[in-house]
């Protein structure tokens, strides 16, 4: 299953708890910490030598880096990196070169590394130079993720990713616009400049996207279009739970006990490895409500933790709590994390009876419209080729609909995003432009008319959030294997729906 700034008025200082985030945020961004969107294709211990307290440690300097700041641009094939020259390897055995294959109809591997961009791009260095021109439009972009994965591995002290801010009371301004006024208004520091911002969003933007649904300064509402009438209901049931009346500080709030807020994240994959800690992000801007955050999917992995919680922290394959391979991270008294490696339709019935004021559902990425890759996925009426919301999404979506909460996707591009759409309404499916690159790898059987109706899901929604933007969808270029012309965003888009409700009406009875 694939399951992809103003300034506000001037704000109290306030003490911060900062967890200590960064050698783990670090590892996540470099190893990728993020979905993969284009996936189609232990040692001895030492004993430590004992304590002493009569001497002074010595301060070890740190390291010195690989790359320095003026040294960032290498031909992928040339990398000091070895992830880095996989990455030109996988370009070289996958992509075709356009020029030979729009102009001559020949496909011809991608040999020749562009000197601008560092990238395996056209057969050889003459078709290069006749289609430079149409490179130019994607070489810049190129070259940002050339720059880019090579600073994050490159062995600077990565203070973006360092003293991360803590709990912010509920009478301190926060905005939700954008990255850049939720940095300001969070007192993040040294997110100074727009590289930095890229490697942070990359790793944020799973935690973050979910806070702009369920926090009421978020950049959704009714103003600006994006929240429906029936999204009001919804967003209105979140907020009363989550926020306290108004006027109300940190300090004279009434704490009482009150049932974990769920929010449950369906197919997950990578961002069920983040950090533990990131997530701590989502919970310190409601310092009163406990969360419970469930990674549910068969690639569901388990969070990376500091320290010796490490070594013990691994997938029960016994299924003796959820009766599936799970792993639960207890971050703080107020964050469980919960990663369950099955598909949602089989643990559904475990979670019951569901609540719209405190349960929420989020798909990243989800591929609804994309072709189901098995061999019998065919529409027997029409012969197109069946997506995964007809197939491995269709059970799940139907069990989710029955619960009446909120259920909302991200996509990866506006494509990607009208692709998923078109699945749920039945309506004709995006086509790639005429002689432009595709986001799908061309062996891949794309539906080219409207999906049928899917029983139990078409119809038996509200749209509650508007198909869009994401503003809090990462600010990283992320490379296709199969072609470097086609590069997408995670999260780039975001949209949500919630199981129809049907008014009662009562019957008229006639006087005699």
């Amino acid at each position: 299953m694939r399951q992809a700034s103003g300034r506000l008025a001037t704000r109290a200082t306030r003490p911060l708890v900062r967890p200590a985030v960064a050698p783990m945020a670090v590892r996540a961004a470099q190893v990728g910490g993020q979905r993969t969107l284009f996936g189609l294709f232990g040692g001895s211990k030492k004993k430590a030598p004992p304590v002493r307290f009569d001497t002074v440690p010595e301060r070890k300097e740190p390291a010195k880096p690989v790359l320095s700041q003026d040294d960032l641009f290498h031909p992928l094939s040339k990398s000091p990196f070895e992830p880095l020259r996989q990455k030109g390897e996988r370009l070289r055995t996958y992509a075709v070169c356009p020029e030979t294959l729009e102009k001559y109809h020949e496909r011809k591997p991608v040999r020749y590394e562009c000197p601008d961009c560092g990238f395996p791009t056209h057969a050889s260095e003459e078709m290069w130079k006749e289609g430079k021109k149409e490179h130019e439009e994607y070489c810049p972009r190129l070259r940002e993720v050339n720059e880019d994965e090579h600073d994050i591995r490159s062995g600077r002290e990565l203070k973006e990713f360092e003293n991360m801010p803590g709990v912010q009371p509920y009478e301190q301004a926060l905005s939700m616009a954008s990255w850049d006024t939720f940095f300001y208004t969070r007192d993040f520091v040294s997110i100074n400049s727009p590289r930095a911002i890229r490697h942070v969003s990359k790793l944020l933007t799973y935690p973050i996207s979910v806070l702009s649904v369920l926090h009421q300064n978020g950049p959704f509402h009714h103003s600006n279009g994006r929240v429906t009438p029936e999204g009001q209901r919804s967003m209105a049931a979140l907020h009363s739970v989550l926020h306290p009346p108004p006027g109300t500080s940190t300090e004279l709030m009434d704490i009482r006990p009150m049932n974990p807020f769920r929010v449950f994240l369906l197919g997950a994959r990578s961002e069920s490895t983040l950090p533990a800690d990131i997530w701590l992000q989502l919970v310190h801007l409601f310092p009163r409500t406990p969360f419970n955050v469930y990674f549910i999917g068969p690639e569901a992995g388990v969070p990376l933790v500091t320290g010796r919680k490490r070594e013990h922290l691994k997938m029960s394959e016994d299924g003796t709590q959820y009766g599936v391979p799970s792993c639960t991270v207890n971050v703080n008294p107020q964050l469980k994390l919960i990663s369950l490696k099955a598909n949602y339709e089989n643990v559904h019935h475990m979670f019951g009876p569901f609540d719209p004021y405190q349960d929420v559902f989020f798909a990243f990425s989800p591929g609804l419209g994309f072709p189901d890759q098995s061999a019998n996925a065919v529409d027997p009426a029409t012969g197109e080729p069946q997506v995964q919301a007809q197939t491995s999404w269709k059970t799940a979506l139907q069990q989710i609909l029955e619960t009446k909460c909120g259920l909302f996707f991200t996509a990866f591009s506006p494509t990607d995003l009208a692709r998923d759409v078109s699945a749920i309404y039945g309506t004709q499916p995006p086509a790639s432009a005429a002689q432009g690159p595709s986001e799908y790898p061309s062996t891949v059987n794309l539906p080219t008319k409207p999906i049928p109706p899917i029983e139990g899901v078409t119809n038996e929604f509200d749209l509650i959030l508007t198909p869009g933007q994401n503003p809090f969808g990462s600010r990283k270029w992320e490379v296709a294997d199969w072609d470097p012309r086609v590069a997408v965003k995670t999260n780039w888009g975001i949209w949500g729906i919630r199981g129809k409700r049907y008014d009662v009406a009562e019957p008229k009875v006639e006087d005699d």
